[in-house]
């Protein structure tokens, strides 16, 4: 299943008991999915309000994706077997995992990109063999899905969000 927060039915309808934003009950894989969606919607608000006020119109907000680092504790509720067999698959035998250290480093380079606001970074799976050299090559903006790019929904689910942890505007 794919990440979708459909109409916000869950935040409309249910407020703080809400399951699912999209008003489904609760999947763990999708909510998953659903937190990453709703961290590129959170970027572009912040982005969009930064640039709005003259005090904060340099400030710079983006988001990325590191990709699958199994040894951070995504995987903390699995056994440490299943955890140690597959981050040594996915990182070492099939290449599709990456380090802390890449991650990290995807952090880093993305806070020197100049003029580079409100954008979605991220890589192939495995882009940690290239190293460094991937920064800017294959670690780079990255075109989010269409539902990312409604700002209307992205507007609405900071509203929201506001009144679900009680902060005013």
């Amino acid at each position: 299943e794919t990440a979708t927060l459909g109409d916000l039915t869950g935040f409309e309808r249910d407020g703080k008991l809400f399951e699912m934003v999209d008003g489904n009950p609760f999947n763990a894989d999708k909510a998953y999915k659903d937190s990453k969606l709703c961290n590129v919607f959170f970027t572009r608000e912040l982005q969009r309000r930064l640039e709005a006020s003259p005090s904060t119109k340099g400030v710079t907000a983006n988001c990325f994706n590191p990709g699958l680092i199994v040894s951070t504790g995504l995987f903390r509720d699995q056994s440490k077997i299943f955890t140690k067999i597959f981050d040594v698959a996915a990182t070492d035998l099939l290449k599709v995992g990456e380090t802390p250290e890449w991650g990290g480093g995807c952090l880093a380079y993305m806070t020197t990109i100049q003029n580079s606001r409100g954008l979605y970074y991220s890589s192939p799976p495995g882009s940690v063999k290239y190293g460094e050299a991937a920064y800017g090559n294959q670690f780079t903006t990255t075109t989010c899905s269409k539902e990312a790019q409604d700002d209307a929904k992205g507007k609405r689910l900071w509203e929201l969000s506001q009144q679900l942890v009680g902060i005013s505007a």
